[in-house]
């Protein structure tokens, strides 16, 4: 056995070990990640077997000894069929953005270790359902180009208004919604106009193709989706509040579709995957925010999806969002009198320092009010903190440091929004898929004939940064280890 073969086999003993029972890559894809043959690579394989610590068997794969499923326990094969459903859900559900190229057939038979000529069957079905285009060698995503319309139909976007009577968006993910809408908007042919809602009905237009409505910050968008029923143009919804989900009102609605970025159980889900990787045996849930829907269900999918071993604290509080104190504080007159800085126009600066003012105050009432239970979480053990929002993690950042505690040596934190304060501060964050949702509703609106699910659910990513490392190897750990959670990017 030649010297590359043997270092091949090295490799492939070290694979097997860490494998905990699963498949092993195919021989292509171990030759592409090594850079060298196949033939060298099915050699190493074939030594594994002959010494007993490997097995395979034709259309299995390879695995461990012993750890091979039976036939009717292993998946399903992955036919051009599958393929062709596979890459059209993730079109629908937002994944690849409208004109946006495909990976090559070569990637795809790389990344899923089936052979290019099944990639190219299963992206020729997709080009006869008018789902993909072709330009020589390349694959893109086919422009749902709005029909029998105005050369450049209307896509109305609303939303809730600011004190200055634009459109509000006060959050990241409210920012990336917006630009994502008007982009896709674009590359299909429809020309976005932003407008705002205060209460009646939107003029009617007869330019008007479809509509994108934002609900957060509306305190009852009833009379608006009403409206626009009765209007009849097609209407897809970011639900901004629990309540705005169609109840029994929309069941029957075939204008109307209804998207939910976070508030389902599914993002809990994520992070417990994520969490139980880490190997921390007690671990402490943070909300302030808990009388809100969204902090109960991420919660509960939370405990649901972690293993039994792993014990939660829980430290809620009563408040359904931060607006519940910074109310207070926005609307006391001394907190901006506190400006008393030599040499400034206060006249000019005040604005421009009322909102970091106004949110250092209501950090500052909020962890007076919600120390007791912050320290009590802190005696209980816990090593790790899953805390409900970006904004609550860096006031819990805030309070530790204050109290010499040193992140992740002697507490690791993880948090929920992905929101720019989670990249400053160095957090393990969930990155709700904003992006996916946005062109899903455009879409959605440009095959309003087609059936839709009435609610379509999205989760997100973990994104792994400074807040929490993994800790040593435990028994819990080598029984728990994985993948990064990278989960679906649109569930209904």
């Amino acid at each position: 056995m030649n010297g590359i073969t043997e270092e091949t086999l090295r490799k492939l003993a070290d694979l097997a070990s860490t494998s905990q029972g699963r498949r092993l890559p195919s021989i292509r894809q171990l030759a592409a990640k090594w850079n060298i043959s196949a033939g060298t690579v099915q050699t190493a394989v074939r030594s594994g077997v002959a010494q007993g610590w490997l097995t395979t068997r034709p259309g299995s794969g390879i695995w461990t000894q012993g750890s091979m499923p039976s036939p009717s326990q292993l998946p399903p094969r992955l036919d051009a069929q599958c393929l062709a459903e596979r890459i059209a859900a993730e079109i629908r559900t937002g994944k690849f953005a409208s004109g946006q190229v495909l990976p090559a057939p070569k990637d795809y038979s790389k990344l899923l270790g089936i052979h290019p000529a099944t990639v190219r069957k299963a992206l020729s079905q997709l080009l006869s359902q008018n789902l993909l285009e072709r330009n020589g060698r390349t694959w893109s995503v086919r422009r749902p180009l709005a029909r029998n319309t105005p050369r450049s139909p209307l896509l109305l976007c609303i939303g809730a208004s600011d004190s200055n009577g634009n459109l509000r968006m006060d959050t990241d993910p409210e920012w990336d919604f917006w630009r994502e809408i008007q982009a896709e908007a674009l590359r299909c042919g429809l020309e976005p106009r932003l407008a705002t809602w205060k209460e009646g009905a939107p003029d009617p237009r007869n330019d008007v193709f479809g509509t994108i409505v934002s609900t957060w910050h509306m305190p009852d968008s009833t009379p608006l989706l009403d409206a626009l029923l009765r209007q009849r143009h097609p209407t897809a919804v970011w639900v901004g509040n629990q309540e705005n989900l169609p109840g029994a009102r929309y069941r029957f609605a075939r204008t109307l579709w209804f998207h939910d970025l976070s508030f389902g159980r599914d993002s809990g889900a994520t992070m417990a995957e994520y969490v139980a990787r880490l190997g921390h045996l007690q671990v402490a849930w943070i909300s302030p925010f808990h009388a809100s829907s969204w902090s109960q269900n991420r919660l509960f999918g939370l405990r649901e999806a972690l293993p039994k071993q792993i014990k939660v604290q829980e430290a809620n509080g009563s408040w359904v969002s931060e607006w519940d104190i910074q109310k207070d504080v926005a609307l006391d007159s001394e907190v901006l009198n506190r400006i008393s800085l030599a040499g400034m126009d206060l006249d000019g600066e005040r604005a421009t320092l009322a909102r970091p003012l106004i949110e250092a105050v209501t950090r500052e009432r909020c962890l007076e009010h919600f120390t007791p239970r912050l320290e009590m979480v802190l005696s209980s053990g816990a090593t790790l903190w899953v805390v409900a929002s970006d904004l609550a993690a860096r006031w819990c950042l805030h309070w530790l440091r204050s109290r010499g505690m040193r992140i992740p040596e002697d507490i690791a934190l993880v948090s929920f929004d992905d929101t720019r304060e989670a990249t400053r501060n160095d957090l393990t964050s969930l990155r709700f898929d904003v992006q996916s949702m946005a062109r899903t509703m455009v879409r959605q609106v440009l095959s309003s004939r087609q059936q839709h699910r009435l609610v379509t659910r999205y989760t997100g990513h973990v994104y792994e940064r400074a807040s929490s490392p993994i800790l040593p190897t435990t028994p819990f750990l080598r029984a728990a280890a994985g993948p990064t959670p990278e989960s679906a990017g649109s569930k209904a």
